[in-house]
């Protein structure tokens, strides 16, 4: 939306320049001039204008001194600032001040064109908040919508912002910038950036600055926090005027924590799948060419018994990788979820039904009490395979002829799982340890239980996935209770 017209106001000494201004301002646009600092000021004083254009050298007064005393009487004046040769802390100064926009003389028609279209644009969103601010009667609502629009994109834009001129001086910071490189106070003009930034960044500015012939931009990565708690690109760019003179550097960091997580995540993924294979492969290996060599003679029996072993062995590993593929996915956030209205009860008596000949084979005694309506908002695979872990365990980890009691109910805001079992249990280191990735506890209990020593993490991460909780209580030969909380369906 556009002004249908717009009264502008000129404090300029030089002909030359007066000139070149009347030559765009035209209709519908309507132009006062003033020669001097004081007359402009007085003229200033009688109305407001909608864009005022301020020479910074008058013959009686600074131009900034002028820039200040209308903002003085019209806070929200549009305030054009005009120099021949403006250095970038003028223009610093000047923004900071509250000035719209600084102009270099000659100023280029086309420029200046664009200017007061942006700027009569800009009055039109004053004039519609003041307005608004009328309608509702309130003194506390409806500042500018154009300042307001501006300062929240400054604060809250999601890289973080440093301009230093060039003799390595802040100019200016956003807040982001200073989170990214955790500085809890506020960062003054004019402090040197030697006392502020970390090194790295220091040296980028430092090449952009000593970059004559060229006048470069440079972009890198620089670590934070290690190793990749807090990793950040940053984009260091020159700040040149028109007569090709290095003003300063512009500095944009922007946080790529979450790309390098997932390639360090990719990299040990890749280290683990080697180390884990490695020794099961070799076994494989030397068993077929036993088998492939006759090294045993015509023992067809022992070689049943090694290809069974290679069976098994390969069995081992595809669980393995199925595992380490659920782990890497869920860490690199990949899992397709179809969440639904799920009863956790219901889904649990089927999960139960499905190790009947299991327990059965071990002659354990099951308990099992289940409530009813016990709705959660989950993947219903994801919780079946919460359950499989948490029975199969307490299965593979009893005692022959041993008990299991399952109960589900609701506790406060959460539906409660509990598997209890009579089984081998854990010491309490390997209780604390249970949840890490490959941990399996070694013990004359475990040495025949085959298993990847992931389904526990992968559980974890399942319930951490939906905000839930899991207890662990365990003793050495007594047993283990294992609960799970998920949140009830809203």
């Amino acid at each position: 939306m556009l002004l249908t017209g717009a009264n502008i106001l000129l404090i300029e000494t030089d002909p030359r320049v007066i000139d070149s201004i009347r030559q765009v301002v035209k209709e519908p646009y309507a132009l006062d001039i003033e020669t001097n600092a004081k007359s402009g000021i007085k003229k200033a004083s009688l109305k407001e204008y909608d864009i005022y254009l301020i020479s910074s050298k008058l013959p009686d007064m600074d131009g900034i001194d002028v820039l200040s005393r209308i903002l003085k009487i019209f806070p929200e004046a549009i305030c054009v600032m005009m120099d021949h040769d403006p250095d970038i802390d003028a223009v610093m100064r000047s923004a900071h001040m509250g000035g719209y926009d600084f102009l270099k003389i000659p100023i280029k028609h086309d420029k200046l064109e664009r200017l007061i279209l942006r700027a009569t644009e800009r009055r039109w969103y004053i004039r519609e908040a003041r307005r608004l601010k009328e309608e509702k009667n309130s003194n506390l609502i409806a500042i500018s919508e154009e300042q307001s629009r501006l300062r929240s994109v400054i604060n809250s834009i999601d890289d973080g912002l440093i301009i230093t001129n060039n003799r390595r001086e802040i100019i200016f910071t956003n807040p982001r910038f200073h989170k990214l490189i955790n500085v809890k106070r506020e960062i003054l003009v004019g402090e040197k950036i030697f006392d502020i930034i970390p090194h790295k960044l220091q040296l980028q500015i430092d090449m952009v600055l000593d970059e004559n012939e060229h006048k470069c931009a440079i972009k890198e990565e620089i670590v934070i926090d290690p190793p990749a708690r807090l990793v950040v690109m940053a984009n260091s760019t020159p700040i040149i005027d028109d007569n090709g003179k290095l003003l300063g550097v512009v500095s944009v960091l922007r946080d790529i924590s979450e790309i390098k997580a997932l390639q360090l995540s990719k990299s040990e993924f890749i280290n683990m799948v080697a180390h884990e294979l490695k020794a099961p492969l070799g076994a494989i290996k030397g068993y077929l060419e036993m088998i492939i060599d006759k090294q045993l003679g015509d023992n067809n029996e022992l070689y049943d018994n090694y290809l069974k072993r290679s069976l098994n062995r390969s069995e081992a590993m595809l669980a393995l990788l199925q595992d380490l593929l659920n782990i890497f996915r869920m860490d690199a956030r990949t899992v397709r979820r179809e969440i639904e209205r799920v009863d956790a009860g219901e889904l649990l008596s089927d999960t139960i039904e499905f190790f009947e000949s299991d327990i059965q084979k071990r002659k354990l005694q099951l308990e099992v009490s289940i409530d009813k309506n016990l709705y959660i908002e989950a993947d219903h695979e994801e919780i079946r395979r919460v359950y499989t872990n948490l029975i199969s365990n307490a299965i593979k980890y009893n005692k022959d002829s041993g008990k299991i009691r399952i109960t589900a109910s609701v506790e406060d805001t959460f539906v409660a799982i509990t598997v209890e079992d009579t089984g081998i249990g854990m010491t309490t280191e390997e209780s604390e340890r249970l949840f890490e990735e490959f941990f399996r506890a070694k013990n004359p209990y475990t040495r025949k239980i085959s298993g990847t020593g992931l389904g526990m993490t992968i559980l974890k991460k399942i319930i951490d996935e939906y905000d839930g909780k899991i207890i662990v209580s365990s003793e050495y030969e007594k047993g283990s209770i294992f609960t799970v909380k998920l949140p009830l369906a809203k």
